[in-house]
């Protein structure tokens, strides 16, 4: 069955400092959700590279992940494979007023799991596209509290 998920926040850099915000593997680590995340294969962010991410949180597993487009600082698409599903990731980020980007995500999953039910894939996509895109905003308000700051 396909799933889908959609989520976006807004931070409050220009899109060339949201992209790199997100492209940092190491915010998603040391809080209990990921226990890696590592590029396996190919230099990272250019499409054909690999990424594996082992999950503890909310279900174990191992993903790998493939980038199929990355278009700085515009969008990046990727394709993960686990626990029986294929996810296929399109993240974009558009400018708006005021310097600020809207991020946005969208998740369509497709695939049937042996080791978690319909319902727990769905949750588990929704927690990490939001996980994904939730941990970008500290790092941007750092980002903007030191442009701010000045010379």
């Amino acid at each position: 069955m396909l799933q889908r998920v959609e989520y976006s926040v807004a931070v409050p850099v220009p899109p060339v400092l949201a992209f790199r915000a997100f492209c940092d593997l190491d915010r998603l680590l040391n809080r209990g959700i990921y226990s890696e995340a590592v590029w396996i294969q190919g230099a990272p962010w250019h499409e054909g590279s690999r990424i594996r991410y082992v999950i503890m949180k909310p279900v174990a597993a191992v993903i790998t992940a493939v980038v199929t487009t990355c278009e700085p600082p515009h969008a990046v698409s990727v394709l993960n494979h686990g626990l029986g599903i294929t996810a296929d990731q399109h993240v974009s980020f558009r400018a708006t007023s005021a310097g600020s980007t809207a991020v946005r995500m969208v998740v369509e999953a497709l695939g049937t799991s042996r080791e978690i039910s319909e319902q727990e894939v769905q949750r588990a996509i929704e927690f990490l596209a939001h996980d994904a895109l939730d941990t970008i905003i500290p790092a941007c308000e750092r980002l903007a509290r030191r442009a701010g700051s000045g010379p």
